[in-house]
């Protein structure tokens, strides 16, 4: 056999392995320092169904501050303590055109107190189809027109995201869906977002 030809078999494989990358995640946040109490168990909760497990109480004696609060407040600079919801319809559909008119009449009857945008007959900004935008302000605010949208938005599609002052992550990896998701023009909120940290820096 000659060991002039070209290698093959195991002796072309690299010598070390390929390490696959793993993006490091941060932690998830708990409200109290946890880090000298007792492992949590699977034990089960002798209130509960019989398939869910006890959960110790919090050492404060307290209920969560995310019960009160949208988030932590940690936000980026241009943060603002509420969620935006925008509902959007397909401007060629006749059906599509009355349910979503009739569900921004409904939902401006129903709640009232929350901030509501105009009605958009065509597309907006990265908004690619037409929509209109309704605001909340605390997790009780947000709940309820979650699961009000869920029971109502018929053929609409509703995206729901925070405002932490990263426009392009918020309406992305932050945002979560109702229905189809739209796909929206990111480039345009990446190049608002450099607008607005250009003028931040100065």
């Amino acid at each position: 056999m000659s060991s002039t030809g070209p290698a093959t078999g195991p002796s072309t494989l690299p010598a070390t392995p390929l390490t696959p990358f793993y993006p490091k995640y941060a932690k998830p946040s708990v409200s109290y320092p946890t880090d000298n109490l007792e492992p949590l168990s699977y034990e089960a909760d002798p209130n509960g169904s019989g398939k869910t497990v006890y959960n110790p109480p919090r050492p404060d004696g307290k209920k969560s501050p995310h019960y009160d609060a949208v988030w932590d407040g940690e936000g980026g600079k241009l943060s603002k303590p509420w969620w935006d919801f925008h509902i959007y319809h397909l401007p060629l559909s006749p059906q599509h055109v009355e349910h979503a008119h009739a569900l921004y009449a409904a939902v401006r009857r129903e709640f009232p107190e929350l901030p509501t945008y105009r009605f958009w007959d065509k597309p907006l900004g990265p908004h690619p189809i037409p929509m209109f935008e309704v605001n909340v302000r605390t997790p009780h605010e947000l709940g309820a027109l979650f699961s009000w949208f869920v029971a109502n938005r018929g053929p609409c599609s509703v995206l729901i995201h925070p405002n932490t002052g990263d426009d392009p992550v918020d309406h992305t990896t932050h945002a979560t869906w109702i229905g189809d998701k739209v796909p929206l023009d990111v480039d345009m909120l990446r190049a608002f977002q450099t607008k607005v940290e250009g003028k931040e820096a100065k």
